[in-house]
């Protein structure tokens, strides 16, 4: 017996010592593995996000030029404009400052046209300037019919750089008239590549379509191909986005890129790989030195113990177990037990109940982590039966009225094996988000869980920004997005029903008087009272608008051309009669109303501002103060 006891200390020995230095070394080489990669993870997802970031406000500030551009190459007279013609250029060149002031993106807002000529406010071109030679004119006309975005290119005077979207202006037969253009500083868009950095090598730049670098931290780079900066490196920009790796200057490079489609730019986001590789080699080491030391501490450890004695721990250990669980007190040991293999046996025999005591305590584990969560958690089994619900839940249910608490579910809707996402409205009050999935045990179904999220302040804060979009800031007016999405609704719906569709365009006689006179901040407050005005005067079903500085348009479904008139000669003497005061600041103005209504179902929204336009410029000519009507669609 002493011999075979003097075996087991050696085995256990060998045995606890040797598996000490393994689990170690296992440890080290999980913790080594799984460092290096979440280390890894992390830095390309700090890289893409801080390139998605860019990469959007960068998108935005061009999609915010493309708008511009667009909407200066529609505005009447842009395409017509010929030198001499005094008030056309007055006109643009107001509409060319407007934009500026409208887009802070934009540095300077113009059009070259087809003799040389370059039609722009607060600028003096050089002696002998041809627009037509200019970059951002030629690749206007290149592209056409799409636009140029994106174009770096160098100012003819200061030899600055700048970034310029452009569109070709091409009349009904297919003759170029010009090219409409608006620019912004190439330093604005340097300034958005530095501010989201979140390593101090990182490195964010940006190539052209012909993979030139034109922004980078590092001004040695720029304007040269990044083939010759990184030889064959433009060939690993093969996707949308991706990660790449490359070497410059000796040192291992980890980048992130993503595609701009519309001005075929890349923008890119590098850092130095041993940024990352160094603190993931420190915490390592720190690791392994940490680990070792461990093992070897219990190694010995368990060497001490298993030669004091190895029968009286077991035996221990076994009445320990029954102890807890029969729900009995522990018992302390009073004499050491004899070692016998049957006591393993017994051992085995109690890690059954041991487990279930680990099972009770898991589940009183998640009934804490599930009570603690913010979303209201219900679980049911196929029968309806509630098998698990938390407290913020039971919140919920007070708001769920069309639930009940034992059978809240169809037959149809606990069988369901996919997932589920949908939107509550609940009283007017509360938005929640409902999930919904299938509950499997095995690969068996055995129920369906529901979960609620309260997502009211983010639904409210999307209406928000809904409202935004489609709202003129200053007079809380339709803005004019709006307006010709309503338009081409209630065009569509005058071809069905056969009613006619009225428009007013009106214009404020000598607007930009007011403002020399009396200041921006007093013209403001008169757009805002002339908003207020509009609403006060029309019906609840016309639509109310505000293109832009001093426009407005009033759009009236179900009105004839003489009821128009009506209208627009009540808002005429309205105004010819009030006189408008902001504290002690007094102003009496005109207006001057195009009408034009629309009855046989041809054109477009876009053709009844056109004409409603017109006819507004004919009253402007005819004196001001008047209204002017056409039925050109009739």
């Amino acid at each position: 017996m002493k011999k075979y006891k003097q075996t087991i200390k050696q085995e256990f020995f060998v045995v606890g010592f040797s598996s000490a230095l393994i689990i170690a070394f296992v440890f080290i080489l999980l913790a080594s593995v799984s460092i290096y990669l979440l280390s890894m993870d992390n830095a390309q997802k700090k890289l893409e996000m801080a390139n998605l970031h860019i990469s959007t406000y960068t998108n935005g500030v061009l999609e915010s030029l493309v708008m511009s551009t667009k909407t200066n190459a529609a505005f009447p007279g842009a395409m017509d404009y010929e030198p001499g013609y005094s008030e056309a250029k007055e006109k643009l060149l107001q509409l060319f400052m407007a934009t500026t002031q409208a887009n802070p993106n934009i540095k300077f807002s113009f059009a070259g046209y087809e003799d040389g000529t370059l039609l722009i406010e607060g600028y003096d071109p050089p002696v002998g300037f041809d627009s037509r030679l200019r970059p951002w004119y030629s690749s206007a006309v290149e592209r056409y019919p799409g636009l140029s975005i994106g174009l770096p290119y160098q100012d003819a005077k200061t030899l600055e750089w700048l970034v310029s979207v452009s569109l070709a202006m091409v009349d009904q037969q297919g003759v170029l008239k010009g090219v409409m253009a608006v620019d912004c500083s190439l330093e604005y868009i340097n300034s958005i590549m530095s501010e989201v950095s979140y390593y101090d090598s990182q490195m964010n730049y940006v190539l052209d379509e012909n993979r030139v670098v034109f922004s980078h931290n590092n001004r040695s780079y720029l304007h040269q191909s990044i083939d010759t900066v990184v030889p064959g490196l433009s060939e690993k920009f093969s996707e949308d986005s991706g990660f790449i790796r490359y070497k410059i200057d000796g040192k291992e490079i980890l980048a992130f890129y993503h595609r701009l489609h519309e001005a075929d730019w890349i923008i890119v986001s590098a850092i130095d790989a041993s940024e990352v590789l160094g603190p993931i080699v420190m915490t390592v080491s720190y690791i392994m030195l940490t680990l070792v030391l461990l093992a070897i501490i219990l190694g010995i450890g368990q060497v001490k113990v298993y030669e004091k004695s190895f029968v009286k721990p077991i035996t221990a250990l076994r009445d320990h177990i029954s102890d807890i669980t029969s729900g009995q007190k522990v018992r302390r040991l009073e004499q050491p037990y004899i070692y016998s293999n049957n006591e393993l046996a017994n051992i085995a025999g109690k890690i059954e109940e041991m487990a279930e005591t680990s099972l009770r305590k898991k589940n009183d584990e998640l009934r804490l982590i599930l009570d603690a969560t913010s979303d209201g958690i219900l679980v049911l089994d196929l029968e309806g039966n509630v098998i698990h619900t938390n407290e913020k839940y039971s919140n919920f249910k007070n708001h769920l009225l069309k639930i009940q608490v034992d059978k809240p579910y169809t037959q149809e809707q606990l069988c369901r094996r996919e997932e589920t996402i949908e939107v509550l409205h609940l009283n007017g009050e509360m938005v929640l988000e409902q999930y919904t999935c299938p509950v499997f045990n095995n690969c068996e179904l055995k129920g369906q869980l529901w979960r609620y999220r309260d997502i009211t302040e983010k639904f409210r804060a999307e209406e928000d920004l809904k409202w935004l979009a489609t709202t003129d800031p200053l007079t809380g007016l339709w803005n004019r997005r709006y307006f010709l999405e309503r338009g081409g609704i209630e065009v569509n719906a005058m071809n069905r029903t056969g009613l006619p569709l009225s428009l007013l365009y009106i214009d404020i006689d000598f607007f930009k008087n007011i403002n020399d006179r009396f200041g921006h901040r007093f013209g403001d407050e008169v757009l805002i009272y002339i908003g207020m005005t509009l609403k006060s005067q029309v019906r609840n079903m016309d639509v109310v608008a505000r293109l832009g500085g001093e426009e407005f348009c009033v759009l009236a479904p179900n009105t004839s051309l003489q009821s128009a008139n009506q209208l627009a000669e009540k808002l005429r003497r309205f105004f010819e009669t009030n006189v408008y005061q902001y504290k002690d600041k007094k102003v009496h103005f005109t207006i001057s109303v195009g009408v034009t209504t629309y009855t046989d179902g041809i054109g477009s929204i876009e053709d009844l501002l056109v004409a409603a336009d017109t006819a507004c410029y004919l009253a402007k000519n005819q004196g001001r103060n008047s209204v002017v009507s056409t039925d050109m669609f009739r």
